[in-house]
């Protein structure tokens, strides 16, 4: 769809069966005038709207009600965990019409009633004969002007008049945005943000403070103590063997991995309370090498699972904070099949966290934190996405990895 526009053609129903029809992800943020609003979409579900007068279903049906104004989508922006709106759009916009019809019947001085199965109650008094004029007016005038065919005229013309005090209800009604850049300001830099922050903000944190699981592979070396292990000449022997795979260290109170492909060291991860990357977690990984402290080894894995692992540590998030109960997983991977997106896609359940590799979009394969093998189906998992708690996190990076200067990063002190 297109990411900008107006709401000439079609109004933001329009809109919505477009984003639905094509199973859009985003936000689309809508003005029109002082009034504004963001809509917020996963895979075309609408699931929460905001804007300065609050969020939820009537942000949408105020919204609908806009006949001029313009939009922007955004299909990178980062997602709230808010999910207030359970109504579908058709539900949506007969809401909309209804309110439309109900200000239309005030603006004319005309009560809007409704009966039991909700149609308008005018529609129940009317007859078969022109009385209709007559039966609008008597809700308007007396009786006595009603009875007299002259007072017809001067009851219902006295009624157009008195639209003006119904009016005054609805006069304050367009105003309200005005005073709403009041409330705007505090709503988006400061409630929205603040919101992102607490809720989307921890979320992106989360990789820095987590150490993810690796899969399982062919061991080459197993058990070692690293007290044993002259460090240097190890990464030599890999070097020369062009070795693929990865280094683990565990300590008692530590853990790191050393990524390599080919022999070159890609990315070092160490975690000791705080989780450090790139040289600075190789220095670490030596240092606690060189203090014998903790059990090595070494494992092979496949070079392009190796470069999804690398990405899995050091790619920035395409989305984040998805609530796994409203997330279709395999919807969201035939997307990112079709984006070619090379990275992972992280699903962290109550109890353990699960991970798909990806490369150019394909399923390089999953694994969990008990379930290490590498398995070319999802289902471990997905299995965890169903988690009420679950949340989803897709991984994405492009380009090579810029291998660590290992000859240098050996001579520098730690």
């Amino acid at each position: 769809m297109q990411t900008q526009g107006t709401l000439r053609d079609g109004g933001l129903s329009t809109l919505l069966q477009t984003m639905q029809s094509e199973r859009a992800t985003g936000t689309l943020a809508i003005e029109n005038g002082d009034q504004s609003a963001s809509l917020y979409f996963l895979f075309g579900h609408l699931f929460h709207a905001s804007g300065p007068s609050g969020q939820g279903e009537d942000v949408v049906i105020g919204a609908l009600g806009w006949e001029d104004g313009s939009y922007q989508f955004d299909p990178r922006a980062k997602l709230p965990a808010e999910e207030t709106i359970k109504s579908s759009p058709a539900e949506l916009l007969s809401a909309a019409e209804s309110r439309q019809q109900q200000v239309t019947a005030e603006a004319s001085g005309h009560p809007w009633m409704t009966s039991e199965n909700g149609a308008p109650a005018e529609v129940a008094t009317r007859t078969a004969e022109p009385g209709l004029e007559s039966g609008l007016a008597s809700w308007a005038a007396s009786p006595e002007d009603v009875v007299a065919p002259p007072g017809e005229p001067v009851a219902y013309v006295p009624a157009v008049p008195v639209a003006p005090e119904p009016e005054p209800e609805l006069a304050p009604a367009p105003p309200a945005p005005a005073p709403a850049p009041v409330p705007a300001p505090t709503f988006e830099p400061a409630i929205s943000s603040a919101r992102r922050a607490t809720v989307l903000g921890a979320q992106q944190e989360a990789p820095d403070n987590v150490v993810y699981p690796l899969p399982s592979g062919r061991p080459h070396y197993e058990g070692l103590k690293s007290a044993f292990v002259d460090f240097p000449r190890l990464l030599r022997t890999l070097r020369a063997d062009r070795h693929t795979g990865y280094i683990r260290l565990a300590g008692s109170a530590y853990s790191g991995i050393i990524l390599l492909n080919e022999g070159q060291v890609l990315e070092a991860v160490c975690s000791d309370g705080a989780v450090t990357k790139g040289e600075a977690a190789f220095l670490q990984f030596r240092r606690h090498m060189d203090g014998g402290d903790g059990m090595l080894d070494v494992i092979e894995l496949d070079g392009d699972i190796v470069l999804a692992v690398g990405r899995l540590f050091t790619a920035p998030p395409l989305y984040t904070g998805l609530l796994g109960r409203f997330v279709n997983l395999d919807a969201l991977l035939e997307y990112l099949s079709e984006e070619k997106v090379d990275g992972a896609v992280v699903v962290s359940g109550s109890a353990e966290l699960g991970v798909i590799l990806l490369g150019q979009g394909k399923i390089l394969g999953a694994y969990t934190e008990s379930k290490r093998d590498l398995d070319s189906g999802t289902a471990v998992v997905a299995k965890l996405a169903t988690d009420r708690a679950a949340r989803i996190e897709v991984k994405s990076g492009s380009g090579s990895l810029v291998p660590i200067d290992v000859d240098g990063a050996l001579n520098k002190p730690y």
